[in-house]
């Protein structure tokens, strides 16, 4: 038997499991509840991606787990209104990736990340979910808090030298330093 879509139907008809190659010839898996809502879909990408992703009663996607096509893996976690909240992954080049974001009275969303020098680093997110302040290591170990605009651009700096003296730093909007203070 061939075709290109296959489908196993419950008692009642309904599409329970679809098995096919979908529009640009990439194949797939679908598990489909008794609504009909596809609740899982395991994919292959024409660019040599693979990807699972399971969705909850009200078709938002809860949950991933993937392969990049330039060898990079995550697993994400998504809250009920499917937004990314919760991410691990390794990149292409095996560093460890790391995020996490909390919702705090409903407004103010916190980040957690461990950045690709392997250093952590703690991003604070506004409402509209842009980072404006992140605190972590620097490459080599030194504490520094940087300040973000609504743009995401770094105007201000606050840490510690490599040889440990204090410092702040002011950016204008072209990366600019405009002062230091030691």
């Amino acid at each position: 038997m061939q075709a290109e879509t296959f489908e196993v139907v419950d008692e009642t008809g309904r599409v329970r499991v679809r098995i096919g190659v979908s529009g640009g010839d990439e194949p797939f898996v679908s598990l489909h509840d008794d609504t009909g809502r596809v609740r899982a879909r395991f994919a292959l990408g024409a660019d040599g991606s693979a990807g699972l992703a399971i969705g909850d009663e009200h078709g938002k996607t809860r949950a991933t787990f993937g392969l990049s096509s330039d060898g990079s893996a995550s697993l994400a976690f998504g809250d009920k209104n499917g937004r990314v909240r919760a991410k691990f992954g390794l990149a292409q080049e095996t560093a460890p990736t790391f995020a996490m974001q909390v919702r705090e009275g409903g407004d103010l969303h916190h980040v957690l990340t461990l950045a690709e020098q392997g250093s952590p680093t703690m991003g604070l997110y506004d409402r509209t979910g842009k980072v404006r302040v992140r605190l972590g290591l620097a490459a080599e170990g030194s504490p520094v808090l940087r300040m973000l605009d609504a743009d995401g651009e770094m105007r201000a700096v606050v840490g510690l030298a490599d040889d440990g003296t204090p410092f702040v730093q002011f950016l204008d909007e072209h990366k600019t330093p405009t002062q230091t203070i030691r």
